[in-house]
């Protein structure tokens, strides 16, 4: 797969993980119109490549996002996108559904000033590593703007949900600690990077089918009742206990070896 075309993302694909930045430093990696459009862009590449197992998101410089770029973008300028799909009609909030629509386990590491969209886009990762330097601002109301990009989704869902309303209402700010505390992260490390790739490296490893289908279930779970949940479950177990990695496993464990997965 070709990432080479991206102008305000650097992507590289080794060993089943395919890491990407935002290359935006200068601007604490605002998100113009561009960056918007290419992390749609790289969404649907990084879930098509089949030598992608496991997504990691790294950031440069001080901030992962401070979200849109305000300055740099011209609201009566026409967008750029890389192609016509079905999610335009969200506009540039399609980047909410870059990650979560990626049938594999998404990390990011987080470890500077993460505001906004930027914010959003950290949201909808599967797991999040924070540094000690990991702040988080909602700032729509600030703007006196209307939060988007699939933020009033993920955050009451990560933070709960009067907790989200105090955010999006005061957009103040939330350190390293409390953001780890309030559940914005996995956990606070020093070495947030170092973290997400070792995470990355054992998923690498671990059965795909498993795991595609443990971040479907969850996802099925927030619009389902307990039984049309329990029913999701039994139709994927179903489909996975018949895979080949399925066998590995059985066999794997008789034979006293670690399994080899392949995702079939």
């Amino acid at each position: 797969m070709d990432y080479s075309d991206f102008e305000d993302l650097h992507v590289e694909v080794a060993d089943g993980i395919g890491h990407f930045q935002v290359t935006r430093p200068e601007r604490l990696n605002a998100l113009r119109t561009q960056t918007f459009w290419e992390i749609v862009e790289l969404g649907r590449r990084l879930q098509n490549d089949p030598d992608v197992r496991v997504v990691v998101c790294t950031h440069t410089g001080r901030g992962f996002s401070s979200g849109a770029d305000i300055v740099d973008r011209d609201p009566t300028a026409p967008e750029v996108r890389p192609e016509a799909t079905p999610t335009d009609a969200l506009g540039i909030s399609a980047m909410g559904l870059a990650m979560p629509r990626i049938d594999k386990p998404t990390i990011a590491s987080i470890n500077g000033v993460c505001a906004g969209a930027g914010f959003a886009l950290a949201s909808s990762f599967d797991l999040r590593y924070l540094g000690p330097n990991a702040r988080f601002i909602t700032v729509f109301a600030r703007r006196a703007l209307g939060p988007d990009s699939g933020l009033t989704y993920t955050l009451p869902r990560l933070v709960g949900h009067a907790k989200a309303l105090e955010l999006l209402y005061t957009s103040r700010e939330v350190l390293a600690e409390e953001a780890a505390t309030i559940g914005l992260g996995n956990a606070l490390v020093e070495d947030p990077d170092a973290r997400a790739f070792e995470v990355a490296r054992e998923l690498v490893a671990g059965p795909p089918l498993s795991l595609m289908w443990s971040k479907r279930e969850i996802q099925h779970s927030w619009g389902a009742t307990l039984q049309q949940q329990i029913e999701f479950e039994w139709t994927a177990q179903a489909i996975i206990r018949t895979s080949e990695d399925a066998w590995e496993g059985r066999r794997s464990f008789a034979e006293k070896r670690p399994p080899v997965f392949v995702g079939r």
